[in-house]
């Protein structure tokens, strides 16, 4: 029997903001359960025609009661609700016959929402492959980082793994190169030729990467300050050096879409 496209792990989920409605509803109609609409504009209007044309139920209510079912206010009159998220599963990268030039994005127990949400749009708009995340000690995939990541969570593929040592040294073995970001790297980011698949590993808020993360990497490197704060939040600098690997991954000729 194949192995699965997709991981059984799935987990139901609200997401809400207009953009993160919009794009769900365009990449994956089928996964809408419902809509509900606190607000009449042309861009609501946009959303609630798509959602008719996919026959998705719409549920008109005011900005309070939505707050109210979400929890929060942050939702700009807009939500949906969705069978599930499915996060795909490891074996699609690594079945493969030849590694993809789009790099991948492993994160090291990352804690905050916003921060994974920022990653994600980066790495959807910078052209990388995949996200791959622990299942432990790490935030998942949520309403907030789905916002956070303005829609791009409809497109970029989300990999949740057991463990991300093995997974990273599984990608290796498929032909992939480790790229660890450390503050107290030992070489620059800029310095390093990326003329090969790369996996950037990114560190948690606070710790950065952990001892056995770090380890199987097989290149650590830093971003060189030159003012007085000699550290970036994870977000930024994750897109910084995706910025970095893409940019020489043109140089060396590296297709943008493999």
């Amino acid at each position: 029997m194949g192995k699965p496209s997709v991981d059984i792990r799935e987990q139901a989920l609200w997401i809400y903001g207009l953009n993160p409605v919009w794009e769900c509803l365009r990449a994956h109609p089928q996964n809408i359960v419902e809509i509900f609409c606190g607000r009449d504009d042309p861009r609501a209007q946009a959303v609630l025609q798509l959602a008719h044309d996919h026959n998705i139920p719409v549920s008109t209510v005011d900005r309070r009661s939505l707050s109210d079912r979400l929890g929060h206010d942050d939702h700009q009159g807009m939500a949906a609700r969705l069978k599930a998220f499915r996060y795909q599963a490891l074996e699609t990268l690594l079945t493969r016959p030849e590694p993809g030039q789009r790099p991948l994005v492993f994160l090291d127990g990352l804690q905050d929402p916003h921060n994974m949400g920022a990653i994600v749009r980066s790495a959807c708009f910078l052209g990388a492959d995949a996200v791959i995340l622990p299942k432990d000690r790490s935030v998942p995939v949520t309403g907030a980082v789905y916002k956070a990541s303005a829609g791009a969570l409809a497109y970029l593929p989300v990999v949740q793994v057991t463990n991300l040592v093995r997974a990273m040294e599984q990608l290796k073995a498929a032909g992939y190169w480790m790229v660890g970001l450390d503050v107290q790297g030992p070489s620059s980011i800029y310095d390093l030729e990326y003329n090969m698949p790369v996996g950037l590993v990114v560190g948690g808020e606070a710790t950065g990467l952990r001892p056995l993360v770090k380890k199987t990497c097989d290149f650590l490197v830093k971003i060189p300050g030159t003012g007085s704060v000699q550290s970036l939040n994870a977000s930024v600098a994750a897109a910084v050096a995706l910025a970095e690997i893409r940019r020489q991954q043109r140089r060396f000729g590296a297709s943008l879409h493999p």
